[in-house]
């Protein structure tokens, strides 16, 4: 062949490498399409495989509830559905069994999850199942521990998955008696909160408002003229309720305030729950056109996930939770400022406080006494499901800290403001007392006299035997201090 190709001239040579070389390169592209079909062929039995796999799972969950149901009518008992593990040990491992590999460790999640979304919506049905949310990242958020999060759990997966169940009459009969049962105690509490804030603000704080208004009215009347002249014989000589009068907590506004600033910050902290709880859920992604309410929740790792939702079920949890949740909030810290406002006893203030935060506490209270424990346990297993955007580089970790610190330092900053605005301008039991004052300086002797021991410290012989005046108290209400009480009377005990 060589002398064949020496006789040939150059152009020849050329043009039959070339045609060589495009032989070449058409045979390459030919192997490349054969692969890619080859390997789009396998991606799809292996997607078919997995779809196949999910329904056998959902059969056998099926197939397992029957059974366990056909054992608890035999044992004479019934199931609780709430408390029902769906996710038994046989029926985990016929999962993994089916499961399709593992990706690879080079999978970039954050790409993928990027892959997943479309804005704030999932792209299909297909991009939530459980085949596709496998390897990617999310966080997790908790409900609250009470019947809102009780609330919550109910209307979206209890009721989807009585709407959505297959299963025959009784079973069904049986899941709604249980969602009627929890509806009704998140009525119950509900209607309790709504209750128990209206007696306590037409019973307990309308009367000691009225009783603390009125006695104060009283002390304007005897002891002042009507040009508002204070009549020193008339306070001296006064058997109005002078106990009452000034022994009311507004006389003590320092003490009054430090009470009134601890709890307008626990109220603040209700309210802060409250934004956070709506920021969760609204900041839930939208789930896909057509999707069903049991279509946006998994059950995996022994927990539910609350995937997306829809616009319907996000504004039912509006305004079934966050708005009553907000507004008893509310109510209840205008009304705690105004019962502590109005407290004549130095001692019922601290018991005052304590009875306001029995109010706070009865949505946990029904939950504990009136639902089974394994519903506590359901709800903490319910989360908020968002995926991950990827760990956080330093300056942003950085960003979030200073973020936290400023909107707690603008709740703190709040709550001094709130406590003195509504002391010296707003509070409603003795309106602008906070500018008047006029019981503290009519009081400091009764102050003295009721407060100051009348034995020191190791001060012997100061209970004498054989007297019998009653000298254990002053009875004198003069503006005399008792040091000067006692340079012209004498000490009691003597």
């Amino acid at each position: 062949m060589a002398p064949v190709f020496d006789e040939l001239p150059l152009e020849a040579i050329e043009a039959l490498e070339e045609r060589i070389w495009n032989e070449a390169q058409e045979r390459k592209r030919c192997l490349k399409n054969e692969l890619k079909a080859e390997f789009q062929e396998a991606l799809s039995a292996e997607k078919e495989r997995r779809f196949s796999a999910e329904r056998q799972a959902r059969e056998l969950t099926l197939e397992l509830q029957k059974l366990q149901g056909a054992r608890s009518s035999s044992s004479g008992h019934e199931e609780d559905y709430e408390a029902d593990d769906r996710r038994a040990p046989l029926l985990r491992e016929e999962i993994l069994l089916m499961s399709a590999p593992k990706e690879e460790a080079g999978l970039d999640k954050v790409s993928a999850a990027v892959t997943l979304l479309e804005g704030s919506t999932y792209k299909s049905l297909e991009h939530m199942s459980l085949a596709q949310l496998e390897g990617l990242d999310f966080d997790f958020k908790d409900l609250p521990c009470d019947m809102w999060g009780v609330a919550i759990m109910v209307l979206t997966k209890d009721l989807a998955e009585l709407l959505e169940s297959v299963e025959g009459w009784n079973k069904k009969y049986v899941r709604a008696a249980h969602l009627l049962y929890v509806l009704g105690c998140y009525l119950l509490n509900l209607i309790l909160q709504l209750a128990v804030l209206h007696w306590v603000n037409s019973f307990v704080v309308g009367e000691s408002v009225w009783t603390i208004q009125g006695n104060y009215a009283q002390f304007h009347a005897d002891i002042f003229d009507k040009h508002g002249h204070f009549n020193q014989t008339a306070w001296n000589d006064w058997e109005g309720p002078r106990e009452e009068v000034c022994g009311a907590v507004l006389t003590k506004g320092l003490f009054l305030g430090a009470m009134l600033f601890l709890w307008v910050g626990r109220m603040l902290g209700e309210l802060k729950t409250c934004i956070r709880l709506h920021g969760d859920i609204f900041a839930l992604p939208n789930a896909p056109s057509g999707a069903s309410v049991a279509q946006t929740i998994v059950e995996r790792n022994d927990q539910h996930e609350i995937l997306a939702l829809n616009c319907g079920m996000r504004y039912l949890l509006f305004v079934t939770v966050i708005v009553p949740k907000m507004f008893i909030c509310i109510v209840l810290a205008s009304m705690g400022l105004k019962w502590l406002t109005a407290t004549e006893s130095f001692q019922d203030l601290i018991l005052n406080a304590l009875a306001l935060q029995f109010v706070i506490n009865i949505d946990e209270q029904i939950l504990q006494f009136f639902l089974p424990q394994r519903a506590a346990k359901n709800v903490q297993a319910t989360k908020l499901a968002y995926p991950g955007v990827g760990p956080k580089n330093p300056s942003e970790k950085m960003a979030a800290v200073l973020k936290d610190y400023r909107r707690n330092i603008l709740y703190f900053i709040a709550a001094f403001a709130i406590t003195y605005g509504y002391l010296r301008y707003a509070q409603p039991v003795l309106p602008y007392y906070g500018a008047v004052g006029d019981l503290h300086e009519y009081c400091d002797a009764w102050f003295e006299n009721r407060f100051t021991p009348k034995c020191g410290y190791f001060e012997k012989g100061c209970f004498k035997y054989g007297n019998g005046d009653s000298v254990h108290h002053l009875h004198d209400y003069t503006d005399m201090t008792p040091g000067e009480f006692l340079e012209n009377h004498g000490h009691p005990f003597t």
